[in-house]
């Protein structure tokens, strides 16, 4: 097996969501906003808008709004910088679930690569219902309705050991 520094970041990330209280720099911030700025979409729509949170009330809403779906939101409060990322719907009606994925997967990869961590709390509601966590957390950032909220990612210094592990391929791969 092959090894570079993307390779060994793909699988040393890990999710984590105890964060250090230490602050994370404006490069390292801008350095993960280029990373989802730079993730492929479908005929380079670029469809995303990246949201920076760093307000402690929105963070404490946003908490709240999270615990409705999740019991891994404790980050939200903790992390010293949360980027949400959202995707208009109208520019690419076809894939901007697939654009969010990856430009989430993208900052999450490079954050970790800049020595933090983050977890990834998906928030896209398929249905789009009337009450959901989704819409809330759009309300919350202020966020217009054409935009469809694919995430939340805490990211900040790491307070957890490593965990997790993967399957081998032989359990999950097929070949023809």
């Amino acid at each position: 097996m092959q090894n570079n520094s993307v390779l060994e970041a793909i699988r040393e990330r890990r999710s984590k969501f105890r964060f250090k209280d230490e602050e994370v720099g404006e490069d390292a911030i801008e350095s993960i906003l280029e990373a989802g700025r730079w993730a492929p979409s479908f005929a380079n729509l670029q469809p995303w808008k990246l949201v920076v949170i760093q307000d402690e009330e929105l963070k404490e809403d946003l908490y709240e709004i999270a615990g409705k779906i999740t019991l891994f939101r404790e980050g939200l409060e903790e992390a010293p910088v949360i980027f949400s990322v959202a995707v208009d719907q109208e520019e690419d009606p076809d894939h901007y679930i697939e654009a969010g994925a990856v430009a989430t997967q993208n900052m999450a990869l490079a954050a970790y690569s800049l020595g933090l961590a983050s977890y990834w709390i998906g928030l896209f509601d398929i249905t789009e219902a009337r009450k959901s966590v989704e819409k809330e957390a759009r309300t919350a950032l202020d966020l217009p309705k054409k935009y469809r909220l694919i995430s939340l990612l805490p990211v900040g210094k790491s307070d957890q050991k490593k965990t997790g592990e993967r399957q081998d391929l032989d359990e999950i791969v097929v070949r023809k």
